[in-house]
Parts: C-alpha cells; sequence; structure tokens
C-alpha cells in the first residue's frame, strides 16, 4: 500500500494532538510535522516517536517547510488562539497573515494536494487559504462545525441512551457564535427528532446551547481544545485516504454564498465531492442568513 504523506503545520497541542491520533488510527502514512520553533517541533517528535512501537504503520519526522515535498494532505494548525478581549476580526487579520506566508512557502503545490484547515475563525481563513492556493474549492476546506455537530449529537445521546453514530444531527452556518442546529433535518430510526418521544423543545434549545457553549467551557477550565479538533481532523484523513465517502459538515465554498461556511457534503479521496442541500424550515434559512452575513463581513473588513 502506499504510503500517504501528510504534513501538519504548526506543532502546537493541536498539531500534535493530530498527529498523534493519526498514529492511533494505524494510517499507513508519513507524518510530517512542521513549526517555526524546531525545538518545539523536534521535542514533539522525539516523544511522538515513542508511540511507534505500538503503531506499526506510521512514521513521523520534524522538517522545514521547504524540506515539504509534494504532501497529498496539508493539515494547516498553526496561528494563534484568540486572547481575552480579542475581536474575531483582529484574530483573522493575525492569522491570515500567518496563513497566506505558509501557503506561498508551500509553493509550488501538488495539483492534487487537498489541504485542511483548522485555524480560526476558520471560514474566513480557509477562503483565503485556497485564493493564496490556488488549488481547487473542493480540494480546501476548513474543519468547520464538524466538531460542534458531534457535541450536539453527544447531548442528545446523553438524555436518549442511544448510540451517537444512530442520531443525525447538524450544526450549521458559521464556526461562530451564529451557527445553529438544523432541527428539521435532524431524525433517529427515520423519525424527525422534533417528534421524538420525550424530546421537548426546551431539550433541543439545551442540546443547541450547549454545543455551542462547550468549546467556552472547556477554555475556561483548561485553557485550550485540542483532543475532540485532533481527532476529528484524523478521521477527515482517513475518509480521503480510503475514500469513504462519509457525508458530515464542513466549511466549504458555496458559489451562491461566495463564502465559505458549513453544511453537510461528501467527503472522498478527491476531498469535497459535492454538498448535500437538506430542508431548512424558515427560522434555519434565518439562521443561516446571519452567519452567510457574519462571515461575508468578517471577510470584507480585512
Amino acid at each position: 500500500m502506499k504510503q500517504t504523506k501528510i504534513a501538519i503545520i504548526g506543532a502546537g497541542a493541536v498539531g500534535s494532538t493530530t498527529a498523534y491520533a493519526l498514529m492511533l488510527k494505524n494510517i499507513v502514512a508519513e507524518i510530517q510535522l512542521v513549526d517555526i520553533n524546531e525545538n518545539r517541533c523536534k521535542g514533539e517528535v522525539f516523544d511522538l516517536s515513542d508511540a511507534l512501537s505500538f503503531c506499526s504503520t506510521s512514521k513521523i519526522k520534524n522538517v522545514s517547510i521547504k524540506e515539504l515535498k509534494n504532501p497529498d494532505i496539508i493539515i494547516i494548525t498553526a496561528g494563534i488562539a484568540q486572547k481575552p478581549g480579542q475581536t474575531r476580526t483582529e484574530l483573522l487579520l493575525i492569522n491570515k497573515k500567518i496563513v497566506t506566508s505558509i501557503i506561498n512557502d508551500l509553493k509550488p503545490l501538488d495539483k492534487k494536494t487537498i489541504i485542511i484547515v483548522v485555524t480560526n475563525p476558520v471560514d474566513a481563513i480557509t477562503f483565503f487559504a485556497q485564493k493564496a492556493s490556488g488549488l481547487p474549492f473542493n480540494q480546501v476546506f476548513g474543519t468547520g462545525t464538524l466538531l460542534d455537530s458531534l457535541r450536539l449529537r453527544g447531548c442528545i445521546q446523553k438524555k436518549l441512551s442511544i448510540a451517537e453514530e444512530s442520531i443525525h444531527a447538524y450544526m450549521l452556518g458559521e464556526h461562530g457564535d451564529s451557527q445553529f442546529a438544523a432541527w428539521s433535518a435532524a431524525y433517529i430510526a427515520g423519525i424527525p427528532l422534533q417528534n421524538f418521544p420525550t424530546i421537548s423543545d426546551d431539550d433541543l434549545h439545551q442540546f443547541s446551547t450547549e454545543a455551542r457553549q462547550k468549546a467556552y467551557d472547556i477554555i475556561k477550565y483548561k485553557g485550550s481544545t485540542f483532543f475532540g479538533i485532533a481527532t476529528c481532523v484524523a478521521t477527515l484523513c482517513q475518509a480521503i485516504i480510503f475514500n469513504q465517502k462519509i457525508i458530515i459538515p464542513l466549511s466549504i465554498f458555496v458559489e451562491k454564498f461566495k463564502i465559505y461556511i458549513s453544511l453537510p457534503i461528501v467527503l472522498g479521496n478527491k476531498g469535497i465531492e459535492k454538498i448535500i442541500d437538506i430542508p431548512l424550515n424558515k427560522l434555519e434559512k434565518k439562521q443561516l442568513e446571519l452567519s452567510i452575513k457574519t462571515i461575508q463581513e468578517m471577510i470584507n473588513m480585512t
């Protein structure tokens, strides 16, 4: 089996944990870790290499950005985290500069390379990453509301004691405060969640609030989030490598909106294969419009 080359740009908590999650999945891959802090990067690789005895299909090494040679998948986690009192626009201006510089340093990019953007604010950053890369829209996408959707399903699972895999529900829109739960397209065993026994409107409101709030709670208690998002990214790589064609929400370019925003898509070995057009009610359409406006304004302010 051909060994996939996966480059992770940024060896901080998210980047190094992503490397670890990839190793635990036993994907046949050469993981290349890159960071401007070369000593930190080298230390992470030394530490991660101790786990290789339990992950026989992976290799890991630290390289400079100039040493990267035609990676199949590039994961961008580099950037700063939002600080207290810092606006999302201020965060965007800094991280846009960082990510754009990284992509320029990576050029020339292989025409088949897939770029996964994790850096926040992810919708706007992915927009500028694609623009800088020149790659097709389907090959550049962000993690978007994937983790938020999994958190939503986790909330429902606790209420109903049903496996999360059997719950079909999505958080959509902006990866930010304007994201929303698409309840009109949420089902369990073919039954609309809104009609499911023991589920009330108050429950639905609580589920979406908890899913939206969970990242803030994690940051409050431990300073940052990385286990969940790292596992999401490893799952995306697995879906690409094995052409799994899973349906998940990601931040993707929508032609009619001219922005990146999270909607359900099919993910395969060439990236985004198609957008799934799910039904939304009047309220959800308004919530989607608010997310579109929020992202458009953010992009236009830079």
